[in-house]
């Protein structure tokens, strides 16, 4: 069992510089936890404050009920698997996985138990003989995970484990992880910065950025309910479409207006998010959130009803990605590059027009100051 409860938890690296600020996480038994964000954010940082590997300058960490703040890392009952698989060289696989019961003077006959059982979950019995060099990358971190789950510790902490692997490898793995997690039955902190990691292996996900939490949720709602503009940027590949536009008021109802070259591009919002938009944003210009998947051409919109919710959005393509299930079309507005995610049956070539609708029922909008979804608290 680990409970862990982050209470205020800074790391000061100097006057300047925090590492980490007012950090407040409810980790719960079994959970599946990714930390993710963009290099320098903290996610590492935070993980080495819960391993005991870094000081905590202000707040308090608990683990169980217990106070850790002060407690070696030995004291804290955790296992750590690094990007750099972190094993002996000299010892052969059997050995590196032991090799934490052997300092604990574990009986011979209850750690070859323990070893082939751990070798078994983890699919590497025939590599018990060989060395580290012998093996593979993959194969390497099954051995690291091996030698840090053999101790059955409180709980597990992973920083990039799977960054050093190719990407399949990685998605083999990804697997591998989500397996392990299953038949541990045990609490998992994961530090990513890959989001198709975050978004198919954790239970929930700590989106973070320059040492504070941005937003905490299910891996879910964290797509399609972000909290800000940041988060909704951050979480998806392609990254979600931004185009600034102005509130405005036709025959009675909201529109959102953005004009190109003279060109009027109107989208109209949902009668619900309409009423949330007028009440404090009329005549002020906000940002449109859209993702790409929720982008569609015509006989597609037509199909789906959604032909009316966007007018005069016609679109020149500037590349065109054939992915095999989806072609990816991009296009450029307000400076930016904005992408659409359509059917292979979709023909259009670079140069060409294409015409565009959105459904505005999976719209997001920002105020452009503070980057606050203004749609998020109604659709949590």
């Amino acid at each position: 069992m680990a409970e862990m409860a982050l209470r205020n938890v800074c790391k000061q690296f100097d006057s300047a510089h925090y590492g980490v600020k007012n950090f407040n996480l409810d980790i719960h038994d079994k959970e599946f936890v990714i930390f993710v964000g963009p290099s320098g954010c903290g996610k590492s940082t935070t993980l080495r404050l819960i391993a005991g590997l870094e000081e905590i300058t202000d707040g308090e960490l608990w683990i169980d009920g217990k106070l850790c703040n002060y407690l070696e890392p030995r004291e804290r009952d955790i296992s750590m698997v690094f990007q750099n698989y972190a094993l002996y060289p000299n010892m052969t696989v059997y050995e590196n996985i032991a090799y934490s019961l052997k300092i604990r003077k574990v009986p011979k006959k209850e750690i070859d138990k323990r070893v082939k059982e751990v070798a078994k979950i983890l699919e590497i019995e025939p590599l018990l003989k060989r060395k580290p060099v012998a093996l593979s990358g993959g194969q390497k971190q099954r051995v690291a995970i091996g030698a840090a789950i053999i101790r059955k510790p409180k709980a597990f902490l992973m920083d990039e484990p799977l960054s050093n692997l190719d990407a399949k490898l990685r998605a083999q793995m990804r697997v591998e992880l989500k397996k392990i997690h299953n038949q541990l039955d045990t609490t998992i902190i994961y530090v990513t910065h890959d989001q198709t990691e975050a978004m198919t292996l954790g239970t929930k996900i700590v989106v973070m950025k320059d040492g504070e939490i941005q937003q905490v949720d299910t891996p879910q709602n964290i797509y399609s309910n972000p909290i800000n503009k940041f988060v909704a940027g951050f979480v998806g590949s392609p990254s979600m479409n931004f185009i600034a536009c102005d509130v405005e008021e036709e025959a009675g109802k909201v529109v959102l207006i953005f004009a190109i070259n003279n060109a009027i591009k109107k989208i109209y919002p949902n009668n619900h998010d309409a009423q949330l938009i007028r009440e404090k944003y009329m005549g002020k210009r906000v940002i449109l959130g859209i993702r790409p998947e929720d982008v569609y051409e015509y006989e597609e919109a037509k199909k789906r009803k959604i032909d009316l919710n966007s007018v005069g959005i016609e679109e020149e393509i500037v590349t065109r990605e054939m992915l095999g299930a989806e072609v990816m079309l991009y296009f450029e507005e307000q400076n930016r590059t904005h992408a659409v995610k359509l059917g292979p049956e979709n023909k259009t070539r670079i140069g060409e027009k294409i015409q565009l609708f959105f459904d505005t029922d999976q719209i997001h909008i920002f105020d452009i100051e503070t980057g606050r979804n203004i749609l998020y608290r109604e659709r949590n």
